[in-house]
């Protein structure tokens, strides 16, 4: 297909009217642009041809397994860190078992925000020893009814033979404080690998590992290494209540990944079935409530639409990326990624920010369509960029350990004249083989990254290429990758959303032929060391919700629409033919506007009065001091103690 495109490209060009120069880089531009976006009409058709439903992943028996789910913070403000906390207590709760433990493993660097995450975490503790104790209680009972379904099956049910009395007075104590307990924070030491660092971490700790050993070798990643034999993480009761504790299974998560109830037994069970894949992946949702931006809501609804696509490919592929958020086998990760001290591996970068591209090579993840974990879409268009962007430095960051020889040597020599004595020379100690389908993963976020100066590159040139049909090239490449994958999911029922989608993704995406190439460019700045000013994006929220939304937009994009005028004026004045300029100027000149419009909640928000939530922890944490003090003083669990306990 990419052959016939670049002969149908030659013979689209007006030879005797065009410099035979700018006629052969068009058809070199044209021909790399329309094979890279050929992915999605083959994507689609396969689609068609296989179908979009979700694949019920196959199943076995996971009783004896157990995972801990890990959440990975490095918190700037207590904002971060409750939201954080309640995503993993929802987490934990939704699927609470003998067998599941919940480890928030922080790098946050303020020790007051340390202190707060472990106040939090206690605060948390009494809430889910008051949930169990007063489930317990109905136990005790027969009121199955008043307890949670998935508590009754997978806890309560253990202790269904016990004599009731007894089961209070000798055991519903201990079995609440034991569950408590496993819900965690941990401290990490050192910051290497970053959130990749910090799952690795918490795996050696788990099997046993109290000590660094990894990423210690000064000659191999210079300042950047660790010190050997430095601990893991900062002495603690949960750092001691892990270590050695050879968990089967890491559930490694965001701050803001949410598993829905039950998640976690299904997942253990498609692991059960298989057992040699190293990396369990479920899909990923975005969810929004109504009273969240339209930018959001679009974004959900996009993901939607290009399901059947995923679907499809990944059935076909019989392989998945690793999205970062996922279930790991420990044995195989440390075995196969990590190694131990008498035969390391290391085998992710020590600087690399798209960890996942290597773990994947080598695990060849398994996509678990049939389950998924949930997270939020960007907020709006500007926090967006600001994801993009990071995702962009580490794709560059990748290409220079893919194509070490012509993209690696030279950001490495620039790297070094503009660091000088900070530049830091680091090396990969175990290369990753990519076979086909692990290429063709690993590479399409790069593939997708260099279309933006691709498209850039021919809007500006083809104004001076004579073309028999001027716009059919352009048209074709915006064809397929907007109109056409919609023939494999749009049906009757999504058909009003597919047309919003269409008409949104014109708006946002028509721009991003320039607004791209400014990410890119600003991510090569970043990995050459330049000082890039970084946005966090919470920051950005927070001034959207709290200011006017279109004056917060203009003064994030305004160069873009000033820039759009200049550019544009002068091409009204001096150019002919440049529709596709004037078109890719107009929407850039829009798109403060389509920002502020997108940052609109769908629904306005009614706030509630928060004191009422937070007397309710309090109490429980009080409750909790209660049954603890009642208990540690001998006077065992009299049912005045539970019945105060019950009452809160």
């Amino acid at each position: 297909m990419a052959f016939i495109a670049i002969i149908l490209n030659i013979l689209n060009v007006d030879w005797y009217k065009t410099n035979y120069i700018n006629g052969i880089i068009i058809v070199v531009v044209l021909g790399i642009l329309q094979g890279s976006v050929l992915e999605f009409p083959i994507q689609t058709i396969a689609t068609l041809l296989v179908g979009g439903e979700t694949r019920m992943t196959k199943k076995g028996k996971s009783n004896g397994y157990t995972i801990v789910l890990n959440y990975n913070l490095l918190a700037l403000s207590t904002d971060e860190i409750d939201e954080c906390m309640e995503t993993m207590y929802e987490a934990f709760m939704g699927n609470l078992s003998p067998n599941v433990s919940a480890v928030l493993v922080s790098a946050t660097n303020a020790e007051d925000l340390k202190n707060y995450e472990i106040e939090v975490v206690q605060k948390y503790r009494s809430i889910i020893y008051d949930e169990l104790y007063t489930e317990g209680i109905s136990f005790a009972k027969d009121d199955f009814d008043s307890i949670n379904k998935l508590h009754l099956e997978h806890v309560w049910k253990l202790y269904e033979d016990m004599n009731r009395t007894l089961f209070i007075q000798e055991y519903l104590h201990d079995i609440c404080d034991r569950y408590a307990r496993e819900f965690m924070v941990i401290h990490r030491v050192s910051r290497v690998l970053r959130k990749c660092g910090q799952y690795q971490d918490l795996m050696l700790l788990s099997d046993g590992d109290d000590e660094a050993f990894s990423y210690c070798d000064d000659k191999q990643y210079g300042k950047a290494a660790r010190r050997y034999g430095e601990p893991l993480f900062y002495e603690s009761e949960d750092v001691t209540n892990i270590f050695g504790r050879k968990f089967d299974y890491t559930m490694v998560l965001d701050g803001d990944t949410g598993v829905p109830k039950g998640g976690v037994f299904e997942l253990l069970d498609i692991a059960a079935a298989n057992p040699d894949r190293g990396i369990i992946q479920p899909s990923i949702k975005l969810y929004c409530k109504k009273t969240d931006t339209i930018f959001m809501h679009l974004e959900t609804m996009r993901q939607f639409i290009y399901e059947p696509m995923t679907n499809a490919i990944m059935a076909l592929l019989e392989q998945s990326a690793y999205f970062g958020k996922a279930m790991i086998k420990n044995r195989i990760y440390i075995d196969n990624v990590i190694g131990n001290r008498n035969n390391l591996i290391e085998r992710v970068p020590i600087d690399v920010l798209s960890h996942d591209t290597f773990e994947a090579a080598i695990l060849q993840p398994l996509y678990a369509g049939s389950t998924y974990l949930l997270e939020a879409p960007s907020f709006n268009f500007i926090t967006w960029s600001i994801r993009e962007r990071r995702w962009n430095r580490g794709e560059v960051l990748l290409a220079m350990y893919f194509w070490k020889t012509g993209i690696g040597k030279p950001m490495r020599w620039v790297q070094k004249k503009m660091l000088k004595e900070k530049f830091n020379e680091t090396k990969l100690r175990t290369e990753s083989k990519l076979d086909f389908v692990s290429s063709y993963v690993a590479y399409s976020a790069l593939r997708q990254m260099i279309m933006k100066p691709l498209l850039l590159f021919y809007v500006i040139i083809h104004i001076s290429v004579h073309l028999r049909y001027r716009y059919a090239s352009i048209i074709l490449v915006m064809f397929m990758v907007l109109i056409f994958p919609k023939f494999a999911t749009c049906t009757r029922k999504n058909y009003k959303y597919v047309l919003i989608e269409t008409l949104a993704s014109i708006l946002q995406f028509t721009p991003e032929a320039m607004v791209g190439c400014v990410r890119i460019v600003k991510a090569v700045q970043a990995n050459l060391g330049a000082n890039i000013r970084w946005v966090p994006q919470r920051s950005v929220e927070d001034e959207f919700r709290n200011s006017n939304p279109f004056i917060s937009s203009f003064k994030h994009l305004w160069g873009y629409s000033l820039f759009a005028v200049v550019c544009g004026t002068l091409v009204i004045l001096f150019l002919e033919r440049a529709i596709l300029i004037t078109i890719m100027l107009g929407t850039l000149f829009l798109l403060p506007l389509y920002t502020g419009v997108t940052s609109l909640p769908l629904k306005p928000e009614v706030k509630e009065d928060a004191t009422l939530a937070v007397i309710d922890i309090e109490n429980k944490c009080e409750c909790y001091e209660q049954c603890h003090v009642s208990r540690d003083s001998g006077l065992g669990s009299s049912i005045s103690n539970i019945e105060y306990c019950t009452k809160l």
